[in-house]
């Protein structure tokens, strides 16, 4: 028997063998009729990328970046390296945006999301448009384009109550006309749940207003109404299981192909929850999509929307998810940035606050096209974008053997040869930083370099190609929003601890924020005052 087993083994390691050396050959036939050079090989003095490993588990004591440093200091030489990872496998990474147009439109289907992707995220929300592929994900978009119109976009009631409710949690100004000290990245998540959750649910799970009511000491709208006090309980417990599943969602990603390590009953029972959550808002949807009667005089939430196309609970379930966790922290990001160079750029804050109120009477509703035709706002928005791009690292698998078009050679123009399966990382936050691509001022905030500026395949905050945010316009109009009326609020605001000449400090999961917060206090406007400024 003992003999059997191991002549067995043996057979099938002289397959494997065999099945890479013919898969090798096989690569490199292939790179020598596309005229494939091997890009550089940044892996380091030890295999398994065993230095890089080391690096990121000390970044606590060595203060180093992992953007700025880390993976930066890949590209010293060149726009597009190699490297092994602690799991054996060697990825492509690159900075070129020649190589992103190619990735994400003119070869568009030669890459995808892969198998990896699927299944870090799976848990949480299934089979949807955020890890899907092929005609499953063709599927999914066809299903979501509608919802993101112009028209959907524009109705910004609910963007109005979470904006009144944010100034509320801020708190009133002293004597001095100066508000109290205030971190703000968790009222801006607070204010990007409530509003992603009433687009998606057509209700709202009111954070912002349970973290008010929980800081006071006042139980609120909850107090006398036993159905809305177990509402409330619920979103809260939503809240914190949506947290817990998005940290776990980010170690199984920098897990890479172990990310079935990172698991445990945490995870799942967060993941129970926040389905749980919504099976309530599935069940509504498909009754009032049985019964149009139903829901005459409601608002039309995504959820229903999407019940009308498919009655599947599961499906709906996962797509809406999927939507969550992709469009929540990536607008709070945003807005954090945003505070942050607001706060540290004074001369910025004044130039932005005189076009708003020259262009934003504070009677008159914001509309989005006001918001969209307020250039400098715009303007203002690219360069916190460009300089701090909500998703900084991303990646795709080779869905057969291909090419990248350039990066080797000596004057890295050759194409990159990418075997089917591979990862090709791409780092859209050191490309918006790059000199050659931006000027020397490259890493200055410098809101005015859009004025004559047509932004191209260098910068790709919302990615770009078929697969490009459905919910770039909806994030920008919530920016927007907010910004206008705490600019209409207050006519200055200060950091707090923190100044122009500090490094700025990222927080990196599926998203990039400010590690440090946005610590800021802000004055009152004793009154409305118009300025000569316009919208340029």
């Amino acid at each position: 028997m003992w003999t059997t087993v191991v002549l067995v083994t043996c057979f099938f390691v002289v397959v494997r063998i065999i099945q890479a050396f013919v898969a090798k050959r096989r690569l490199q036939t292939f790179a020598q009729q596309h005229g494939c050079e091997e890009p550089e090989d940044v892996t380091g003095p030890f295999p398994y990328g065993v230095n890089r490993l080391r690096r990121m588990l000390t970044l606590a004591t060595s203060g180093e970046d992992i953007l700025d440093d880390i993976i930066g200091s890949d590209f010293t030489n060149a726009a597009t390296v190699k490297f092994s990872g602690f799991d054996g496998n060697t990825a492509i990474s690159t900075t070129e945006p020649a190589n992103l147009q190619a990735i994400l439109a003119t070869q568009f289907k030669e890459f995808v999301g892969g198998d990896r992707r699927y299944h870090c995220f799976k848990p949480a929300i299934g089979h949807s448009i955020f890890n899907a592929d092929g005609a499953f994900w063709e599927h999914s978009r066809a299903l979501f384009r509608p919802q993101f119109s112009r028209e959907n976009i524009n109705d910004l009631e609910m963007t109005d109550k979470a904006s009144n409710s944010l100034i509320t949690a801020i708190g009133s100004a002293d004597a001095s006309g100066w508000t109290a000290n205030q971190e703000m990245m968790p009222l801006i998540y607070n204010f990007t749940l409530d509003t992603a959750t009433d687009f998606l649910f057509g209700e709202t799970v009111g954070s912002q207003q349970l973290a008010i009511a929980a800081r006071t000491g006042q139980t609120g709208t909850y107090s006398s109404d036993d159905d809305a006090q177990a509402k409330g309980v619920e979103a809260q417990a939503f809240a914190r299981s949506f947290a817990i599943v998005q940290d776990y969602i980010v170690m199984r990603i920098r897990l890479q192909s172990l990310w079935w390590l990172g698991d445990g009953f945490e995870f799942r029972k967060a993941t129970r929850t926040i389905r749980k959550f919504t099976d309530r808002f599935v069940q509504l949807a498909i009754n009032t999509a049985a019964s149009p009667s139903k829901g005459e005089g409601k608002n039309q939430s995504l959820m229903n929307s999407l019940a009308t196309q498919t009655q599947d609970r599961k499906e709906l379930q996962d797509q809406t998810l999927s939507i969550l966790l992709a469009g929540r922290d990536t607008t709070a990001s945003m807005l954090g940035w945003c505070l942050v160079r607001l706060a540290i750029h004074p001369e910025v804050f004044n130039k932005l606050r005189g076009i708003v109120l020259e262009n934003f009477e504070p009677d008159e509703p914001i509309t989005f096209v006001k918001l969209k035709d307020c250039r400098y706002l715009q303007h203002f928005l690219n360069e916190v974008l460009r300089l701090h791009p909500t998703v900084p690292l991303n990646s795709r698998n080779a869905a057969k053997d291909t090419t990248i078009p350039v990066g080797c050679g000596s004057d890295q123009k050759s194409p990159v040869v990418v075997r089917k399966g591979q990862v090709v990382l791409f780092c859209v936050y050191l490309m918006h930083r790059r000199e050659d691509l931006w000027g020397e001022d490259a890493l200055k905030f410098k809101p005015e370099r859009w004025q004559h500026r047509i932004p191209a395949w260098q910068y790709l905050p919302f990615l770009g190609g078929p697969r490009i945010c459905l919910g770039q316009q909806f994030a920008l109009t919530e920016t927007s929003y907010l910004l206008v009326r705490l600019l209409q609020q207050y006519d200055a605001m200060e950091p707090v601890h923190w100044d122009e000449m500090q490094k700025l400090k990222k927080g990196l999961g599926v998203t990039m924020w400010p590690q440090d917060g946005a610590r800021v206090r802000f004055h009152k406007a004793t009154a409305y005052q118009g300025t000569i400024a316009n919208c340029i």
